[in-house]
């Protein structure tokens, strides 16, 4: 199936369940950022080599006048009490996945998935409550987020 297709049944479906287009658009838009990212990840050695700090050693920032923690994105040295460097590339992951978060209404959720050989991102709505209920997390009914092609060439 083309992606333009798959793109217009992800939008009609959207709006059958009650999501703006807008929001759907905005998606979209981090659908294709998350698979690229996971495919960086998956196929890009340089990618593992670009280590930043972990953002739990960063100090607190403010949102929206409360204090925030920052999260521990790495492997937790519990023996020495440090924080290791993590890839670049996660902490973008991270922040898209958190501005796919903020970007969907009340009720609905986001599950995301590292692997590009599916649906990064998928979308959980309201009506899918009664049948997730009492499900696994990696085995919950979910809407596939269609990503556009990456344009990425190895």
């Amino acid at each position: 199936m083309s992606y333009q297709r798959e793109r217009d049944e992800f939008i009609a479906r959207m709006s059958r369940e009650g999501l703006d287009v807008q929001t759907t658009r905005q998606l979209l838009r981090y659908a294709t950022t998350l698979h690229r990212l996971a495919e960086l990840a998956c196929s890009s050695e340089a990618a593992d080599r670009d280590r930043v700090p972990c953002p739990a050693v960063q100090p607190d920032r403010r949102v929206a006048g409360v204090r925030a923690a920052n999260p521990c994105l790495c492997d937790f040295d519990h023996e020495h009490h440090r924080h290791t460097d993590i890839p670049r590339i996660t902490l973008q992951d991270y922040h898209v996945e958190q501005r796919a978060k903020a970007v969907v209404p009340t009720g609905w959720a986001i599950n995301t998935q590292g692997d590009p050989r599916g649906y990064v991102l998928r979308v959980i709505p309201p009506s899918y409550a009664e049948r997730n209920t009492g499900r696994d997390v990696h085995n919950l009914d979910a809407i596939g987020v269609p990503a556009a092609d990456s344009r990425l060439r190895f």
